[in-house]
């Protein structure tokens, strides 16, 4: 059993995933083992490690500090037959990415074989993950790839998973289940997707909007469920062209350019709406983190959130993808 837990910062996902591997471990015991990847770096990175141990005292686990070469560690069976809990996979990219005897360019590649050989070893795994996907501030090239990588390995380990997991302010909300590939919330308008494909909303009257944070597998998703259509850039495309496109991916991008030319919400909305054509939306969730210190930025954010809102209302379908697994929320 492999179960994928996400979620933002504090968020209770440390202790849901404790108590889900520990669960499996009192039915069925055997060797418990927690994979640290935490380094220890400075006073506030020991502070959250001497909580994590804290929270796991007196519950049987074996700590091994594995910050990167997770398949190296792996060679000579170490975990075979083991439950084991990984924390946290933010972590594992960042050591992978920037200390010495990480892999460098090819962080995802070494950590996704060490997953599928941990996969293979244990009995029960439990892997922690992190939602840092929603900023409207743009990010630094360093921290676009390193959201890349953490993206695409998330999205993965998905498909590998038996159960995702997002928890939010202590609440788990199951995104993939043992007996689903997807798990869609089944409401009139949607056929139920319990067979593990892929299947298109019924489109009556408005586009169809497809949200989540950036390098979830949003676009990737939008072309399973509509093969052959052609999806307008929006970080580069003319801003007239909105009036008449079929499909626009990075939506997010292009209502940044639409304000930056001090155009206004009214008339984005307008030119939509008489656009009959149009029938897929993309966009990043920006919506969370700090409030933006720049003027600029705090107005984009607002804005953006505005024109969704508005969107989403008059949406005939609206999905969320998490780790490259959707759920219907409209």
């Amino acid at each position: 059993m492999l179960e994928l837990v996400t979620g933002g910062s504090g968020s209770g996902k440390s202790a849901y995933a404790e108590s889900r591997i520990c669960e499996w471990n009192r039915q069925d015991p055997k060797p418990l083992f927690y994979i640290a990847t935490m380094y220890p770096y400075g006073e506030e990175t020991e502070k959250k490690i001497e909580r994590h141990r804290m929270l796991r005292k007196g519950k049987g686990f074996e700590t091994l500090e594995w910050y990167t070469g997770l398949k190296l560690h792996l060679e000579e069976g170490s975990l075979q037959g083991s439950d084991v809990l990984l924390e946290c996979m933010s972590n594992l990219v960042a050591n992978e990415m920037y200390m010495e005897s990480g892999a460098g360019y090819h962080a995802d590649q070494a950590i996704l074989e060490g997953i599928r050989e941990l996969n293979q070893q244990c009995s029960n795994l439990v892997i922690v993950t992190n939602e840092v996907f929603s900023e409207s501030v743009p990010d630094s090239p360093e921290m676009k790839e390193y959201k890349r990588i953490l993206g695409r390995i998330n999205c993965e380990i998905a498909v590998m998973a038996d159960q995702v997991t997002e928890v939010i302010y202590g609440i788990a909300q199951q995104k993939k289940k043992p007996d689903t590939l997807v798990n869609r919330t089944e409401k009139s308008g949607v056929d139920s997707n319990k067979s593990g494909e892929f299947v298109m909303c019924q489109k009556e009257n408005r586009a169809h909007i497809i949200i989540g944070g950036a390098f979830q597998g949003k676009a990737q998703y939008a072309t399973k469920i509509y093969p052959g259509l052609e999806l307008t850039d929006g970080f580069n495309c003319l801003l007239d062209e909105i009036g008449n496109c079929v499909a626009v991916n990075e939506f997010h991008s292009f209502t940044r350019r639409w304000l930056s030319e001090g155009r206004t919400k009214e008339e984005l909305l307008k030119m939509l709406e008489k656009n009959e054509n149009l029938q897929l939306l993309i966009s990043d969730e920006i919506g969370y983190g700090l409030v933006p210190v720049d003027d600029f930025e705090r107005e984009y954010r607002e804005f953006h959130g505005r024109v969704m809102t508005e969107l989403a209302e008059q949406a005939d379908c609206v999905e969320r993808v998490v780790c490259g697994i959707p759920q219907r929320i409209k």
